[in-house]
């Protein structure tokens, strides 16, 4: 289950990320991924929130920005979104395919709180 080990990575690096800046809460995590990946969002948001139970990340609701898999062919030119993760043209069947999107993997941004009061 990639949910599984995706999730864990992303704990910890929200949870180092937490620890660094001083963050006391996390209350939302904005993440991209590419289609070519086959991740089950909302499998991923449940593993993810009971790998942070009673950390900062507690709660925080993660939203998954799931990035279709684009390819152009290299024999036709065609340029095509696909729902599977084939790597073959949908027009005209070539292997011969550049990737243009679906292998994203990012943290676009995270809403958080810090109490000032506390770190004063």
């Amino acid at each position: 289950m990639y949910e599984i080990s995706l999730s864990n990575s992303l704990s910890k690096a929200i949870l180092k990320l937490c620890s660094n800046a001083g963050f006391d809460r996390v209350k939302r995590i904005l993440i991209k991924i590419g289609g070519i990946r086959k991740v089950n969002p909302e499998l991923m948001a449940f593993v993810f929130a009971g790998l942070t139970k009673n950390t900062p990340a507690e709660g925080a609701v993660l939203s998954v920005m799931m990035i279709p898999l684009t390819l152009k062919c290299n024999s036709c030119g065609r340029v095509a979104s696909r729902e599977d993760s084939e790597l073959t043209c949908p027009s005209c069947g070539s292997r011969s395919v550049q990737i243009l999107s679906g292998l994203e993997l990012s943290i676009e941004g995270l809403e958080v709180e810090k109490d000032f009061y506390k770190h004063e």
